[in-house]
């Protein structure tokens, strides 16, 4: 069975109808009893659920799935450390095709 292709979001529009999404985020907490971190974007905040926590201030991609429950959940499947990634370019970048 093929996977549902992850869709890249901004966490503001994250929806209850996504089914699996990446977001690219910059960790502002992490919870290591509840293994959980969150992630912004500029847009909004998110709590991932993953097996690994980065430290706070890391720029991070994560692909998983949401859930939506007052404020978006993200199960991650992915995470990926992009420390030496240009957020400001990524999102100049994101401007223009929209």
């Amino acid at each position: 069975m093929r996977r549902a292709p992850a869709v890249e979001r901004d966490i503001c529009d994250i929806t209850e109808e996504d089914i699996r999404v990446s977001v690219v985020g910059t960790v502002i907490k992490n919870d290591p009893i509840q293994y959980s971190m969150t992630i912004d974007d500029g847009t909004a905040s998110v709590t991932v659920f993953a097996d690994k926590l980065f430290e706070v201030q890391t720029i991070i991609r994560v692909v998983g799935r949401p859930h939506v429950r007052g404020e978006p959940v993200i199960d991650a499947e992915i995470v990926q450390d992009f420390t030496d990634f240009d957020l400001e370019l990524f999102k100049k970048i994101q401007e223009m095709e929209s």
